[in-house]
C-alpha cells in the first residue's frame, strides 16, 4: 500500500480559523464529494447518502435501519411498546447525528439550501427516536441540547431556499415557524425562559426583520387569493402554509388581512 504526502495539497489550501472553507470536487468513482477545510487536514464526505459513504447493516444510515426495526415492531405490535433503543444504538445515532451536522453546514457555506434541511430533517429524525424509544434517560435527553441550533439551521434554509425561489412571504413564514417550534421546545423542557437568551431566537428574529423588508405590498392580495385557490382545491397542506404568510404579512404590516 502506497501513501500521498498531503503537504503540497494543505499548503495550496491553507486553513482560516476566522471562516468554514468548503469546496466540491469530483471522486475518483464519479461522484461528487464536499471537502471541508479543517485545522490539521481536509475532511471529505460525501454528497448523498450517508456523509461517510458507510451503509449501517446494509441499510443508507443508522436512521434508516432503526426505522426499519421500529416498522417491524409496529407489525407485530401496533404502538411498539417493546421498542427500545439500547446504549449503543444511541451512541451510533449520535454519531451519525453529527456526521450529517458537518454536511449540513458545509452545504450552507455552499448556499445549496435544499440539501441543508434535507440534512436537518434527518438529524431532527435522530433526535425524536432517541427521545421517545431510548431505554436510558441520560441518552433520551443527551440530543436535546442541541435541538434548537438544529430547528434554526432549518428554517434559515427554508427561509433562504423560498428567498432564492422568489416567495419572500414563504420565507418569513419559515422563519417565523422556525421560533414557534425553538419556543415549544423550551417550553417541553419547562425552560420557557431560555428563549430569553436564545441566540437561535435572536438569528431567526433578525431574519425576520431582514425578510419582512423585502415582501411585495400586495403579498396580502395574492396570498389571500392564493389561499383561496388552495382551499377550493382541496390542497390543505399548502393552505396552511399560505395561512401562516397571511399571519406573518399581517405582522409584519400593521394591518389584519381582509377576509
Amino acid at each position: 500500500m502506497s501513501y500521498i504526502d498531503l503537504q503540497a495539497t494543505l499548503r495550496e489550501w491553507p486553513y482560516e480559523p476566522e471562516k468554514i472553507s468548503v469546496r466540491k470536487v469530483l471522486g475518483a468513482d464519479g461522484t461528487i464529494k464536499l471537502q471541508m477545510r479543517v485545522e490539521m487536514g481536509i475532511l471529505q464526505l460525501e454528497a448523498d447518502g450517508r456523509p461517510d459513504g458507510a451503509r449501517p447493516q446494509g441499510y443508507e444510515s443508522a436512521l434508516a435501519y432503526t426505522d426499519a426495526l421500529l416498522a417491524q415492531e409496529e407489525l407485530r405490535n401496533a404502538r411498539a411498546l417493546k421498542f427500545t433503543l439500547n446504549p449503543e444504538a444511541c451512541q451510533e445515532l449520535r454519531a451519525e447525528a453529527s456526521l450529517y451536522y458537518r454536511r449540513y453546514i458545509a452545504f450552507f457555506v455552499l448556499e445549496e439550501y435544499a440539501n441543508v434541511f434535507r440534512d436537518t430533517a434527518h438529524s431532527l429524525a435522530i433526535f425524536d427516536l432517541c427521545a421517545e424509544y431510548a431505554a436510558e434517560e441520560d441518552d433520551r435527553a443527551a440530543l436535546e441540547e442541541f435541538r434548537p441550533y438544529v430547528l434554526m439551521m432549518d428554517a434559515r434554509a427554508r427561509a433562504y431556499h423560498a428567498l432564492a425561489e422568489g416567495e419572500p412571504a414563504s420565507a418569513l413564514a419559515h422563519a417565523n415557524r422556525g421560533i414557534v417550534y425553538i419556543k415549544s421546545h423550551f417550553e417541553k423542557c419547562d425552560d420557557p425562559q431560555r428563549e430569553v437568551g436564545s441566540e437561535e431566537v435572536k438569528i431567526l428574529r433578525a431574519l425576520c426583520t431582514e425578510l419582512g423588508g423585502k415582501i411585495p405590498k400586495d403579498s396580502l392580495v395574492v396570498a389571500r387569493k392564493a389561499l383561496q385557490v388552495a382551499i377550493e382545491e382541496e390542497r390543505f397542506e399548502e393552505a396552511a402554509r399560505l395561512r401562516d404568510e397571511l399571519e406573518n404579512l399581517r405582522d409584519s404590516s400593521g394591518k389584519p388581512p381582509k377576509s
